[in-house]
């Protein structure tokens, strides 16, 4: 996803609805925002000269958290805070010695958060204020670590009694109604002692044995669906009654699951391991036409007399994408290899089969074509032809909100190895748009098998 801010940081707007009065939206800059698996507190960062915004992926499955975040890290690029990061941290170095440094640098830290605090308020009004609080004290993770003073990033760290004097500065409006104040206040003195008593993560605190059954599990699970191997699938489900649920039993006693098309060939699947007791697969199904769309499965499992075993199964299939809540979800992992199919697509569009002249070499149609996007509005597109790898963005819309997808034209390696600029327009992950080199072969054709073990969610 993406934000707008002007050159000297401020936001203009926002898929969340968040308008700074003085910004001209004209000479605005997209400012990206990155969703992390495991990160502790959103944050602004630098990174190979990129400067983004990050947040924790459960932030980001909350509008009004995500909203807030990003208003909070905006501040902190508005005030040039990274900057001050550097500054800061050059001064303890130089002078590690002298105890009134670290001090200063302590609060210096400290101010810039007040800043960013009195910043986001002065944007989202009086009405939002209890909202802010009490996403602050959901957002803000106690730290123990004294180096966290030399942290480049802005990261949304704090004492128990920091967190307390940001809540309290928030309370004390002039125009704050009383009932608001009082509020405010609890949520401070509440919800602080529980935030810095959360339970840990309970993948952190499996052992390094049951970590790796957890993923052994999920690999064994994965690639027997994607095999039909019913045997294997029967064999890791706590009952025959669940196993039911996914495939059959023949008269003659064999074990049976899935059909012939659509599937996902080939171990075409993501693995997303959330904690110890759930875990989430997307499988890519491809049809012989061909085309893809994911079903995300999600197992329950339990360790039973010593061996993890599935204890529920759930699966939802994203045929087509009607909202940007359907895209996020089904696209979670990233986008499928659509690489492996370039160059049964351009031989579609050589030969115009079925129209494909026309869909494949328009990244507007290229797009909803290969990820099955359906009642979105195009909100923007923009072509570089002059690339070494041809690449184009196209902005797609729908009424909860707006999504971005990237597309190249890659180097087609036909079977007698002369190599051809393909017409036609893949949908590709945003890192691989930094790649020059990209090219397909015709004799390619298994699936791409990509595995993620996610420690947290």
């Amino acid at each position: 996803m993406s934000v707008k801010a002007d050159k000297n940081g401020k936001l203009a707007v926002d898929e969340k609805g968040l308008i700074h009065r003085e910004a001209d939206i004209k000479t605005t800059k997209l400012l990206s925002v990155y969703v992390v698996e495991g990160l502790d507190s959103p944050c602004l960062m630098g990174y190979k000269g990129e400067m983004a915004i990050y947040v924790p992926s459960e932030v980001a499955a909350d509008q009004e958290k995500l909203r807030f975040a990003i208003a909070h890290e905006l501040c902190h690029y508005k005030h040039h805070d990274l900057i001050w990061a550097i500054v800061r941290g050059g001064l303890l170095a130089f002078y590690w010695f002298n105890p009134l440094v670290w001090v200063a640098a302590i609060m210096s830290k400290r101010d810039c958060e007040l800043a960013c605090d009195y910043g986001v308020l002065q944007e989202i009004g009086k009405e939002d204020r209890l909202a802010y609080g009490r996403t602050l004290v959901d957002l803000i993770k106690q730290s123990d670590h004294k180096g966290d003073v030399l942290q480049m990033a802005t990261t949304m760290y704090g004492s128990t009694n920091g967190i307390k004097e940001r809540i309290t500065l928030i309370a004390k409006n002039k125009k704050m109604k009383t009932t608001t104040l009082i509020a405010v206040l609890l949520i401070s003195i509440f919800a602080v002692g529980y935030t810095f008593t959360a339970a840990p993560n309970n993948v952190e605190g499996l052992s390094n044995d049951d970590k790796k059954e957890i993923e052994a599990f999920a690999i064994k699970w994965a690639d027997a669906f994607s095999q039909r191997d019913a045997r294997t699938i029967h064999e890791l489900c706590e009952s025959e009654e669940l196993y039911l649920t996914i495939g059959g039993i023949a008269e003659n006693g064999e074990y049976w699951m899935g059909w012939s098309s659509p599937w996902p060939w080939s171990k075409d699947y993501v693995i997303d391991i959330e904690d110890n007791s759930t875990i989430h697969m997307y499988y890519y199904f491809r049809t012989s036409d061909p085309s893809i769309y994911v079903g995300k499965e999600t197992i329950t499992v339990k360790k039973i007399e010593g061996a993890y075993k599935a204890t529920q199964v759930t699966m939802k299939f994203f045929k087509s994408i009607k909202s940007k809540a359907d895209f996020d979800v089904a696209f979670e992992p990233g986008f499928p290899d659509f690489m492996h199919l370039a160059a049964t697509y351009q031989a579609q569009a050589d030969k115009n089969v079925r129209g494909k002249t026309g869909i494949f070499e328009n990244p507007v149609s290229a797009a909803i074509h290969q990820l099955n996007l359906v009642g979105a509005k195009v909100t923007g597109s923009y072509q570089d032809q002059n690339a070494e790898t041809p690449l184009a963005v196209v902005k797609f819309a729908w009424e909860d909100g707006e999504v971005e997808v990237n597309l190249i034209q890659p180097m087609l390696t036909d079977e007698s190895g002369a190599k051809r600029q393909a017409s036609i327009w893949i949908v590709v992950n945003e890192d691989s748009t930094d790649n020059n080199a990209i090219s397909d072969g015709t004799t390619t054709s298994d699936p791409q098998h990509i595995e993620k073990i996610s420690a947290q969610k």
